[in-house]
């Protein structure tokens, strides 16, 4: 039996080295496997970080791309309150003008738009009366009408056969309000160089 236990030895501890080789064999692949896939995945994570981070980067560019025009909304809205309670302002000190004003300043309106012919209405809050606005220069030589008073802010109208022309105070700066509010805003808002 010796010979035959010394064939079941050698059958067996071949066995034990072909199933110590096969073992290592099989670790190392198995390490090599992780080692690949330890690095795959440090790489997807340092792919997906640098993708979350760009993302993150247009996010936030965009946001302060979107506060800056909020910011910029809010100022000219700003700006443009400003800009209206100051020709408001306007509007209320050219009606609030004393007789001797308020006459000099509808005497250079006659004379610039007045045709011949032409009735005159006045504000009815103008603090002139009839007497002294015919009594006007212009009132004559034009050869105007008296019309009576109307509801308007300040100032007069005129009108003939063919058109009124609307020079209430109100009327006359809503007219030139594009450059008043130019000359306003750059008094008030100088643009810094």
């Amino acid at each position: 039996m010796d010979g035959k236990e010394a064939i079941v030895g050698k059958i067996l501890s071949d066995a034990e080295e072909r199933a110590a080789g096969l073992t290592a064999a099989a670790r190392k692949r198995a390490d090599a496997m992780k080692a690949d896939a330890e690095r795959a995945a440090a790489a997807s994570l340092a792919e997906g970080r640098r993708a979350l981070e760009e993302e993150a980067a247009e996010i936030i560019a965009r946001r302060e791309t979107v506060a800056a025009l909020d910011n910029r909304k809010t100022l000219l809205a700003a700006k443009r309150a400003v800009i209206d309670e100051v020709l408001s302002g306007a509007l209320t000190m050219m009606c609030a003008f004393d007789k001797p004003k308020y006459l000099e300043v509808l005497g250079r309106l006659l004379d610039a738009y007045a045709e011949e012919g032409d009735a005159v209405t006045l504000s009815a809050s103008a603090p002139v009366r009839e007497e002294e606005l015919t009594a006007c220069k212009a009132f004559a030589a034009k050869k105007l009408r008296y019309a009576g008073r109307g509801e308007f802010e300040g100032g007069l109208r005129l009108e003939n056969a063919v058109c009124v022309k609307d020079l209430s105070f109100g009327a006359l700066l809503e007219a030139h309000r594009e450059a008043l509010e130019r000359e306003i805003a750059d008094t008030m808002f100088p643009t810094e160089t």
